[in-house]
């Protein structure tokens, strides 16, 4: 006897639409979880200036800010160290004169270091003051460089602190021997038209320099140098740039793979705005060709456009590129972060709008110290590191000229390139215009091999988008911020309050400033970090 079942067509329709249902419902649950994990807060104070926050990976968050408490002619900073559970662990002050002001900072090998200037000039004394965060202790050193510098780069290897920057509008690197308290130039980089785009520690205790040379309007280079702890040259390489291009911004990955790939923006002519990627392989013994894509080129950097005007850009661009001419779409980027995967390398960036009105001249001067960026909470809110170059319009001091300060972020694209750097996918999330009161990056990502997550906040919400590695939307929501008692309520509600950073892992940190209503206790303003994880 056949006991196997027959359905009519009706049933097996039927049966096939709630296998399907079921399906999506599985893929959707699967498919990606965020979870808030614990929330860290603290008393804000209108004199306070804000936190300046430092990753330490696993090993926690440092937090560090100016009191405006002044003892014996030195202002009080306090520093805060975290755990990755967001458990104060050790609190103290650092006493640092008060001429002097942060410009940058740094985590490495377990220590941190933050770099002072004396003044608002260029000529300024530094003071580089390094935490044992395993020890628990501090020492100072003070530096005056012979010569004035424009710094825009702050790294540390080994024992050495890489101060870069310029000299007589020259790309230098000077390298102070934390040891000795000794400092040198480092060889080779001193070059006339140059911009500095990059300076990178790799894993293996080397470090990168990225220069951007133009000789004329017909010869550009990009040349890649790579240096050891003395400042010994390890690799030079020179890579021609094609002379219609120019090259705006460019990182270097750190050697987590064996290629050395540099990846980021290019336009035409002076103008600040971009027209794509680029990425190109460092390698000295063979001619490398630049892979340049233009916005239209990815399938979903322009999706925070109207469909209509995708099509009509796409179009027009495809047009220009069959020709030979570039394409005329163009928009300002903010570059965050180069990721290197098994399979390739990953680049991050940020699309942006800035009601500012700037010098159109690209490589005009810029005072590093001129401007720096307002915060609505209180006093200035100091730079998280010296990273960009002095002449991007994305580098914290850049808008010295500009009539206005509103930045409003429009778009995130993470972008995945192969090995030797060729475009495979992308990645887009619309940032719904989010206001904020300088260029800065709100939003990261996780990625893993089969999906990436996009995060952003945005009032009370956490935005989350999750996406294949073709670059389909899986699935996209909106999760209720998580405060510290489900009585209270975040009072404030300017449109924007915080910024989501990769952290660890799967792990990432939304950190801001809020102003926050409990019933039985009033309101309270706080400086906030939640702890996220992506499953």
């Amino acid at each position: 006897m056949n006991f196997k079942r027959y359905y009519s067509s009706s049933e097996a329709g039927n049966r096939s639409i709630v296998i399907l249902l079921f399906l999506l419902i599985l893929t959707y649950q699967s498919s990606a979880q965020l979870t808030q994990l614990v929330r860290y807060e603290k008393e804000q104070r209108s004199s306070y200036r804000d936190f300046t926050i430092i990753s330490m990976g696993e090993n926690g968050i440092a937090l560090i800010r100016d009191k405006q408490k002044y003892e014996h002619g030195d202002n009080q900073w306090e520093v805060i160290l975290l755990d990755s559970g967001l458990n104060e662990t050790w609190t103290t002050d650092l006493a640092v004169e008060n001429r002097y002001h942060l410009i940058g900072h740094e985590y490495r090998d377990r220590n941190l270091y933050f770099l002072y200037r004396m003044g608002d000039t260029d000529q300024g004394k530094l003071k580089i003051i390094k935490i044992d965060c395993q020890l628990l202790q501090t020492e100072e050193h003070n530096y005056e460089p012979e010569l004035t510098i424009r710094l825009t780069h702050f790294n540390v290897v080994g024992n050495q602190v890489i101060l870069a920057g310029y000299i007589l509008n020259e790309p230098t690197v000077l390298l102070y021997n934390l040891d000795n308290d000794q400092s040198k130039i480092v060889p080779g980089l001193l070059l006339s038209n140059a911009e500095l785009l990059d300076v990178r520690v790799n894993v293996n205790n080397t470090f990168n320099v990225l220069v951007s040379e133009r000789q004329s309007k017909t010869k550009k280079k990009l040349i890649a140098k790579t240096f050891d702890l003395s400042g010994a040259m390890l690799l030079d390489d020179v890579i021609e740039v094609d002379p219609d291009k120019t090259i705006l911004s460019g990182f270097t990955s750190t050697l987590v793979r064996d290629e050395l790939m540099i990846i980021g923006t290019w336009g035409e002519g002076i103008i600040k705005q971009s027209i794509g990627l680029f990425t190109v392989l460092v390698d000295p013994y063979n001619e490398q060709k630049i892979n340049y894509y233009d916005f239209a080129q990815f399938s979903h950097f322009l999706d925070y456009l109207s469909p209509k005007k995708v099509a009509k850009t796409k179009a027009k661009s495809d047009n220009r590129r069959k020709m030979g001419k570039i394409p005329e779409f163009k928009t300002s980027v903010l570059p965050s972060r180069l990721e290197e995967t098994k399979e390739g390398f990953l680049f991050y960036a940020e699309v942006y709008y800035a009601s500012t009105n700037l010098n159109n001249n690209r490589w005009g001067p810029a005072n590093p110290y001129g401007n720096f960026p307002y915060s609505p909470y209180g006093g200035y809110n100091y730079p998280y590191r010296l990273y960009n170059s002095p002449y991007s319009y994305s580098y914290p001091y850049s808008n010295a000229n500009a009539t206005s300060s509103e930045t409003k972020m429009l778009h995130a694209s993470l972008s995945v390139f192969d090995a030797k750097g060729s475009l495979i996918a992308d990645h887009g999330f619309k940032l719904e215009e989010l206001k904020i009161p300088t260029t800065e990056q709100i939003s990261d990502y996780v990625y893993t091999a089969n999906k990436s997550t996009l995060v952003f906040n945005k009032e009370k919400e956490i935005r989350m988008q999750v996406t294949q590695t073709d670059g389909v939307t899986l699935l996209s929501e909106k999760i209720i911020f998580k405060l510290l008692s489900p009585t209270e309520s975040i009072r404030s509600d300017d449109g924007y309050t915080g910024c989501v950073r990769n952290w660890y892992k799967n792990y990432l940190y939304l950190y801001g400033y809020q102003t926050i209503k409990n019933p039985a206790k009033g309101n309270r303003d706080v400086f906030y970090i939640n702890k996220l994880k992506i499953e």
